[in-house]
């Protein structure tokens, strides 16, 4: 069985699987596949029907840059994964004058699957699948690690810390009143030295992949399979591996798309539908750049600051702060979005710092 899926970073997700057309959301479409990959479909006996699964595995087929989270979502429920040049899809459509639609593309690309189109096979070997896995891990480490230690603080304030009123309880009673924080302290040592690992792991496979290198001969054979880390002060291996992982630029057709993900738009900001990790990877940038002094951000963020203090002088420093962290935030992502997408000219040895956008700052 095979299942198109025309994929959109905001939308529902369009699938074909050569009768009918679905527009599900991601959630969805996922458990679906998953129950395809377990060979629950029912009908014949549950044993008949994962030996056959096994033998005619599902396949979804999707297109060519895609985001890696959506692969690596698709490989985790089992069913083969195999992409399909955007290209064949897009001269199939002239070729016989159709629409562009959701639709249209899904059953398309089911089509070409059906008659000798290339596919390529996605695995969990791929490296880039790895990273993402890698970092996926990592997130969720460090999320737990810092559930625990506000666990910790919170056990400790309920007996005041190791304050004077205990030293009075010891005093008086052979069980004194203390509290023992060592399961703590054993359990968030232990997710600190695996989040360690995994962020290790993560960028070993990024210098792999030549993710780490700033521009230069030696990379730009690989500048049109990965993407090159822009040469910005404060950019670490560490927030850029992340950008690739959940919003890199490439994945995105145009600006506005990609800035209205990260949650740098005020749409979005009202609405809340923009991922959540990628505005914090921009904010964690904007405040490294503003530490690292970046001759290029610093002072995009010296203003925003100085304006947004001028018009509004009710605001406190911190929401001053903060303000200008976001607009710097939005230039930043103005700025490697332009860089990975080849619209500053030489892409052999390209500098932010040549960039004509950033040169007369716009601050609203």
């Amino acid at each position: 069985m095979k299942i198109a899926i025309d994929w959109s970073h905001t939308k529902d997700l369009t699938t074909c699987d050569g009768k009918k057309v679905r527009v599900e959301n991601r959630k969805a479409l996922l458990a679906r596949l998953k129950k395809l990959g377990d060979g629950n479909m029912g009908g014949e006996s549950r044993g008949e029907v994962q030996s056959m699964s096994l033998l005619h595995p599902p396949v979804a087929i999707i297109e060519q840059g895609c985001p890696l989270s959506i692969l690596y979502n698709l490989l985790l429920t089992g069913v083969e994964v195999k992409t399909i040049s955007n290209r064949a899809t897009e001269d199939y459509r002239k070729e016989h004058d159709i629409v562009k639609t959701d639709e249209a593309d899904a059953r398309i690309m089911w089509e070409l699957s059906e008659n000798g189109a290339k596919l390529t096979d996605v695995t969990l070997d791929d490296k880039l699948i790895q990273m993402k896995d890698a970092y996926h891990q990592y997130c969720r480490y460090q999320k737990a690690r810092v559930a625990m230690m506000n666990m910790r603080k919170a056990h400790q304030r309920h007996y005041r810390g190791a304050g004077e009123s205990i030293v009075i309880l010891q005093s008086k009673l052979t069980n004194h009143l203390a509290p023992d924080l060592s399961p703590y302290d054993i359990a968030i040592d232990t997710l600190k030295a695996r989040e360690k690992s995994l962020i290790k792991k993560v960028e070993q496979i990024g210098r792999s992949l030549a993710l780490f290198e700033v521009g230069g001969e030696s990379t730009q054979c690989l500048k049109s399979k990965y993407d090159v880390q822009p040469p910005i002060k404060g950019l670490g291996q560490r927030i850029w591996a992340g950008i690739i992982v959940t919003a890199n630029p490439s994945t995105f057709k145009c600006l506005s798309a990609y800035l209205r993900f990260c949650g740098l738009t005020g749409d979005v900001i009202e609405s809340h539908k923009y991922n959540r990790h990628a505005k914090m990877l921009y904010h964690m940038l904007a405040e490294e750049v503003m530490k690292q002094r970046d001759p290029t951000f610093r002072p995009i963020y010296d203003k925003c600051k100085a304006d947004i203090a001028e018009k509004h002088p009710d605001y406190k420093k911190i929401h001053i702060h903060n303000a200008a962290l976001n607009r710097t935030a939005t230039f930043l992502a103005k700025a490697i979005f332009n860089y990975i997408r080849g619209k500053t000219g030489d892409e052999s040895n390209t500098r932010v710092e040549s960039m004509p956008w950033l040169q007369s700052p716009v601050v609203g």
